[in-house]
């Protein structure tokens, strides 16, 4: 994992399994590397009087989700409730008191966020988006769907922990070369050099960086050594 990472987790229906794959995501990563601080997130729909807490009389209420949070080994919880209008300004405040905790976290080997709930989700558009189809049978909700659209990965039965953790080491890989490469080209093109420099910098092999390359249409000019 590449941290900070801030991970979504949306469904297609409520009873999906969302907090399930929440809980055993964080017994994982504790289980690897305890010194990781991981901020659990859910957000409930309401119609009025949005609020945020993570004031434990409310988060650790027994039956809550967010109490499985808590007890699968989450450092911090929130519990956002607000409408879909509100939900813009609650997510506002709730980004700075997540770089807050970034600056806070230094003794720590880095920074997990995990969103639950596909408004939310989708609002704050995380690194990684999840998404739980539960049985393939089900009806998707509106909400499910729009998250659908837009998620990196998909489960819909019997997941091993280990491979969902490789294939999210995989997604953020992309995406960063994706983001350098954008960053680092002038009129569609780069450099062989440019080129070499992002891989290194990621520790990548020179063939990732030239895929994503063709992919974007983006012409490696130059090329001293035949990476490309």
């Amino acid at each position: 994992m590449i941290l900070p990472l801030i991970i979504g987790v949306g469904s297609a229906k409520s009873g999906a399994g969302k907090t399930t794959f929440i809980e055993n995501f964080i017994r994982y990563v504790k289980a690897l590397n305890n010194q990781i601080f991981i901020i659990s997130i859910k957000y409930s729909k309401i119609s009025k009087d949005a609020n945020i807490t993570t004031d434990s009389e409310f988060i650790e209420k027994p039956g809550k989700d967010t109490e499985r949070m808590k007890k699968a080994g989450a450092d911090c919880v929130y519990w956002i409730r607000a409408s879909e209008e509100s939900l813009i300004a609650i997510v506002d405040k709730l980004k700075t008191d997540i770089l807050l905790s970034f600056k806070e976290t230094n003794d720590k080997d880095g920074i997990i966020v995990i969103l639950e709930g596909n408004s939310l989700v989708r609002v704050m558009l995380p690194d990684v988006i999840i998404f739980i189809n539960g049985k393939v049978s089900e009806q998707i909700k509106p909400s499910g769907k729009a998250i659908l659209a837009i998620a990196d990965l998909l489960i819909e039965d019997n997941y091993s922990m280990e491979e969902i953790m490789s294939e999210i080491e995989k997604i953020q890989q992309k995406k960063l070369i994706e983001k350098l490469l954008k960053e680092k080209s002038n009129d569609g093109k780069i450099t062989c050099s440019e080129a070499r420099e992002i891989a290194e910098e990621l520790k990548v092999p020179y063939i990732e960086v030239g895929k994503m390359a063709n992919e974007l249409k983006i012409k490696i000019r130059k090329c001293e050594l035949g990476c490309f």
